[in-house]
């Protein structure tokens, strides 16, 4: 999932803001390789209505976003085209069933989640600020790799452990894939120059390489990356004036961070009236009718961006 390239280059123009966007870098002559994602517009997009709207509960809307923020950082490591889905399936004692995210390697990112609201209710009357595992009662955590209806799907599991999504990814990534990884992502509102809050995210990660004989014993360099890694905030990571440019330098600048590539994100919903309607066509007669409650026309909503279908059962 992770391998790169592309030739390096060292960090610039470190003043400059770049949202919606992953960066892929590595540290100077270390064993160490990463990416890093700041989303402003794309992840508010995702979380809100067609007009804006809030979708979610707080608390739910952050622990999707988080999941979005770590699907965008890994679906960058993919070498082909496709697709990378982001779940967590809860169980009954949590509030939270479903989250799930759907990230292409074009950039494109979308989610949603599904939660019982008077469990939540329960939940925030004991903690304010509940974590992944108590939202979702324990349950478990997947990566879907996705190359195509000419593929098969690649599917890791591992269980949901910790109150941050990030240790979930980081629990995936030890147990799934045999990786040393570092996640650190952030989601919160902030208000800009007197305008309305939004949502926005920033996300990081760091994988150790493997040993081999010309690099011989990494640890000790992997132990220097975590510990200048384990001193990044969540301020840090959602402050819109912060570059990712210069949070690597200010993270990394001793030992040499470069550069290897960037790739833009967007909140783009792939879901369109043609396809929906392609399908709908698919049905048998005897179908289409149960689905028109009101006799003349079929009702569709996308649980992924909110969007509202009506379709005539006539034109079907």
């Amino acid at each position: 999932m992770s391998a790169m390239t592309d030739t390096p280059h060292p960090v610039a123009d470190l003043e400059t803001l770049t949202d919606d966007e992953v960066t892929v870098f590595q540290l100077d002559g270390q064993p160490v390789r990463g990416r890093a994602v700041q989303l402003g517009k794309a992840l508010n997009d995702a979380l809100t209505g067609p007009d804006g709207e809030a979708r979610y509960p707080d608390v739910i809307a952050r622990l999707l976003g988080e999941a979005m923020l770590l699907g965008a950082l890994v679906t960058q490591a993919l070498k082909f085209d496709g697709r990378l889905v982001v779940q967590c399936h809860g169980t009954n004692d949590g509030a939270v069933s479903l989250l799930m995210a759907d990230c292409t390697t074009d950039g494109s990112i979308r989610g949603y989640a599904r939660w019982d609201e008077e469990k939540l209710k329960e939940i925030n009357l004991d903690n304010r600020n509940p974590g992944v595992e108590t939202l979702l009662g324990g349950g478990t955590f997947s990566m879907t790799i996705d190359q195509g209806p000419d593929m098969d799907q690649y599917q890791g599991l591992a269980a949901i452990k910790g109150e941050r999504l990030s240790e979930c990814g980081q629990h995936y990534f030890e147990q799934s894939e045999q990786i040393p990884t570092e996640i650190r992502l952030a989601v919160g509102q902030v208000q800009e120059s007197g305008g309305a809050p939004h949502w926005r995210g920033g996300g990081m990660m760091i994988q150790k390489i493997a040993d081999d004989a010309a690099r011989g014993d990494t640890q000790e360099a992997w132990d220097t990356a975590r510990s200048l890694f384990g001193t990044l905030s969540d301020a840090e990571l959602i402050d819109p004036e912060l570059s990712q440019n210069k949070l690597l330098f200010r993270l990394f600048h001793e030992d040499g961070v470069r550069v290897v590539e960037t790739h833009k994100i967007n909140g783009n919903c792939r879901c369109s009236r043609e396809r929906l309607e392609n399908t709908l066509k698919s049905f048998e007669k005897a179908a289409l009718e149960d689905m028109a409650e009101d006799g003349k026309t079929i009702e569709a909503n996308c649980e992924f961006c909110a969007t509202d279908y009506v379709f005539k059962l006539s034109e079907l």
